[in-house]
């Protein structure tokens, strides 16, 4: 019976070794399958990426032929390449200047932004106190501080502080963000060996900021183009600032739409090739959510914590004004052209033309606030809703995806007046620009934090039969939140500056028309005031934002607060 049974073991029932080399190879099958599926479905989207990029060419050949190009708005493809094809050594000499200025703004800007975030982690009573001074660095407006920065320093140095200025915020914010998001076991381990707080930055927190670091590079690419061509616009011979003046002034479309060609190429090339560098250093953040870690208690009575905010808040406002003062005496500017925080006090509420003074701000301000204000909005807006027609119809996101990265990587600067030309010069291209550069953040983030949802949670209301509407309004987009109202903060200052800029290129109204006309006359004291208020302005925005994000998600993502 012993033989029998262990020949029937042997012949009809599979032994232990055996049903997990079964096993293995059907999960090694089953991944083969799945890998083959991914490239196919891989080579689907490149290959109607293309035939849809083609076809956007076609289009745009056709269109610039027929009117666009007769109307002033657009040059064709075709009167692009022949531009840069009869003047090579034009193009060629201005984007190398360019380029080199924004290389020397992006290297020292993120270097930086890289080191102020490890100090701010490491020691967070620097962050209370300057996190502050750091975001009014952000939300100075570009009109008001590119003439200070000439008047402050040579030009060459001025342009790449610009570009500098320009990449510095949101590498800290995203550095900030990766190195807090390591993991509490590793960290946990690190102390438990007896292991101090920069064992813990350089075994757990740095590896785990990189992939956060890597996309604030990506996207300070951008960034550095834009202060690098815009610092060219007053007081350079050469560059792509210079050619877009020119080309504008001779109403030279070709010339324009070249720029805008080379600009973009300029800011696309190193954001993919850091793309790519991201996945090949870090192939783990694929997989990492985008969920935060759980809330900190809050300690102490409200009270308290009320009085401890407002303390920290009176504290930053100082260290803001002491840096204020600081620049003025560091760099020895002139009483002529230096204004301190009291001669801007005194220009709006002291003086006897300070009435006066302050009728022509508010004015001013009124404008630039439904400039933004409006624009904004709408960005917002449609940026959700693109994301979510991504997610929901894949086959949208493949057609439309080319023509949102090109645009994407378009520098602001050169955008405006293109757009200026296409809707002219009143409310509604202002608000065009400012929608587009709130527009492209919030569709980039909102759509990453779509596809981020846990598996396991789409499968539970699945189980309900829930439908796709359903599951996008009670999981999607609530655990979307935190990624929405991160593009929305950073976009409350830029949507400002967008504004501004147009103000200043285009309509010949607000505070950046202001800005421009006070340095025009010399009046200095209003350049000051009308930068400080358009700051101030910007940090209220972003206040009342973060507010708002509080609010929403202890009530709808009470676990993602931080």
């Amino acid at each position: 019976m012993t033989g029998v049974t262990g020949l029937s073991g042997t012949v009809g029932v599979p032994a232990s070794a055996d049903r997990e080399n079964l096993r293995a190879a059907a999960i090694a099958t089953e991944r083969e399958r799945a890998g083959r599926e991914a490239r196919r479905r891989s080579l689907n989207g490149w290959v109607t990426t293309l035939i849809v990029t083609l076809l956007l060419l076609v289009l745009w050949e056709v269109a610039a032929d027929l009117w666009l190009t007769r109307l002033g708005v657009l040059a064709s493809p075709t009167a692009i390449i022949q531009s840069l094809v009869e003047t090579p050594d034009l193009y060629w000499g201005a984007l190398t200047s360019t380029a080199w200025i924004a290389v020397r703004g992006w290297f020292w800007g993120n270097l930086a932004a890289v080191l102020v975030a490890i100090l701010f982690v490491q020691v967070p009573v620097f962050e209370s106190l300057f996190l502050r001074l750091a975001l009014a660095l952000f939300c100075l407006p570009l009109v008001a501080v590119n003439p200070l920065l000439q008047l402050t320093f040579d030009p060459d140095t001025a342009k790449v502080v610009l570009a500098a200025l320009s990449v510095f915020f949101t590498t800290l914010v995203g550095t900030m963000l990766g190195l807090r998001s390591a993991d509490g076991g590793p960290l946990t381990m690190v102390a438990a060996w007896g292991g101090r707080g920069l064992s813990a930055l350089r075994f757990v927190r740095l590896p785990s900021g990189l992939p956060s670091m890597l996309t604030g590079l990506q996207i300070g690419a951008a960034a550095a183009v834009l202060g690098a061509i815009f610092g060219e616009f007053i007081g350079a011979k050469a560059g792509l600032g210079v050619l877009l003046i020119n080309g504008l002034m001779s109403l030279d479309l070709a010339r324009v739409w070249s720029v805008a060609l080379l600009a973009t190429v300029m800011a696309a090339v190193p954001y993919g090739l850091f793309g790519l560098l991201r996945r090949w250093l870090t192939p783990w953040s694929a997989s990492i959510s985008n969920a935060q870690q759980p809330s900190r208690a809050a300690s102490g009575s409200a009270a308290g914590r009320f009085a401890g905010a407002v303390a920290w808040t009176i504290g930053s406002i100082a260290v803001i004004l002491l840096a204020w003062w600081a620049y003025l005496i560091v760099f020895d500017m002139s009483p002529f052209v230096g204004k301190s925080p009291v001669d801007v006090l005194t220009y709006l509420f002291f003086s006897e033309e300070a009435g006066e003074n302050r009728a022509v701000m508010l004015d001013a301000l009124n404008v630039t606030l439904v400039h933004a204000g409006v624009g904004y909005v709408a960005g917002l807006v449609i940026g959700v809703g693109t994301a979510v027609a991504f997610v929901t119809f894949p086959i949208a996101e493949r057609v439309l995806t080319p023509l949102a990265v090109a645009l994407r990587s378009v520098p602001i600067i050169v955008l405006i007046p293109v757009l200026i030309l296409a809707l002219g010069r009143g409310l509604g291209g202002v608000v065009a620009i400012t929608a587009i550069v709130t527009f492209f953040p919030t569709l980039a983030n909102t759509q990453n934090g779509l596809k981020r949802v846990p598996a396991d949670a789409f499968i539970l209301l699945r189980s309900y039969d829930s439908s796709t509407w359903s599951t996008l309004w009670r999981l999607q987009l609530p655990y979307t939140l935190p990624a929405i109202f991160a593009s929305a903060r950073i976009a409350a200052p830029t949507a400002v500056l967008a504004a501004t800029l147009a103000e200043w290129l285009a309509t010949g109204d607000g505070l950046g028309h202001a800005i421009v006309s006070a340095r025009a006359h010399s009046d200095y004291t209003g350049l000051w005031a009308a930068a400080a208020i358009l700051t101030a302005v910007s940090l209220i925005f972003y206040s009342l934002v973060s507010w708002a994000e509080r609010v929403v998600l202890s009530r709808y993502a009470p676990a993602q607060v931080s």
